[in-house]
């Protein structure tokens, strides 16, 4: 799992620092804040970077709440990047709309409520050791299912994406995409049966991050058409916003 997680966090690091030429012209600023957000939400869960900068806060695993509120904003991000690349409204209503950002809010509160209750008094990244508790089972269920939520309203229309007649590459990018999402619902379902079944908690973790690696992999083919197929269709891809 830990070697899952490095592998996001530079793959996902590297891709991001792609972006920094063309921050100057205000070019992918928004997916470069995901990237951003992304690489420190996986980093944070590594545990050598979790207990370093865990020892230095006021309150033990308080990092985990900045991990969680770094992978909300990344995956709010995402999602609505996407629904514009694709034209999907409704996931551009539920990510950068009223609603969308009233979900967001609500669901980091709730997080920081159920935190502020929790009794975890060693340092474990994502509270793994404490999943059994019913206030760390739900504080780690929240952002699951945000994650989850967000991921199926945009699934569709990722795979719509990748069976149309268009470059290989972008197929590609939709596809990989669509698998990270639809892995991130299964992990929702994982967690909710972990509540009841024993033992399976590191699984879904493992799948946390295949996930997230079939995310970064769509990210890169994207970037990859970029580069290649210098196209309106491509400029308004999933890696670049003007």
């Amino acid at each position: 799992m830990e070697l899952l997680f490095w592998a996001v966090l530079i793959i996902g690091a590297v891709l991001t620092l792609t972006r920094l030429p063309g921050l100057s012209q205000s070019r992918n600023q928004a997916i470069f804040l995901c990237g951003a957000c992304a690489s420190i939400a996986f980093g944070l869960m590594i545990p050598v970077i979790y207990d370093n900068i865990d020892h230095l806060l006021l309150r033990t695993n308080f990092t985990d709440l900045f991990a969680k509120l770094a992978l909300l904003l990344a995956v709010n991000i995402l999602v609505g990047e996407l629904g514009r690349s694709l034209h999907h409204q409704r996931s551009l209503h539920l990510t950068g709309g009223t609603s969308g950002k009233v979900i967001l809010i609500v669901t980091f509160a709730i997080e920081m409520a159920l935190f502020a209750f929790t009794d975890t008094p060693r340092p474990s990244p994502g509270l793994g050791e404490y999943i059994n508790d019913p206030l760390v089972f739900a504080y780690n269920a929240v952002i699951v299912i945000y994650i989850g939520f967000l991921g199926a309203a945009i699934t569709g229309p990722l795979l719509r994406d990748a069976m149309r007649p268009t470059q290989p590459l972008r197929r590609a990018a939709s596809a990989l995409l669509a698998g990270g999402f639809i892995l991130a619902a299964v992990r929702a379902i994982l967690l909710l049966v972990g509540f009841a079944v024993h033992g399976i908690y590191n699984l879904g973790q493992d799948i946390s991050a295949i996930s997230a690696l079939f995310v970064v992999a769509g990210l890169t083919s994207a970037w990859l058409a970029l580069r290649k197929y210098r196209i309106p269709r491509i400029t308004q891809s999933h890696l670049r916003t003007d």
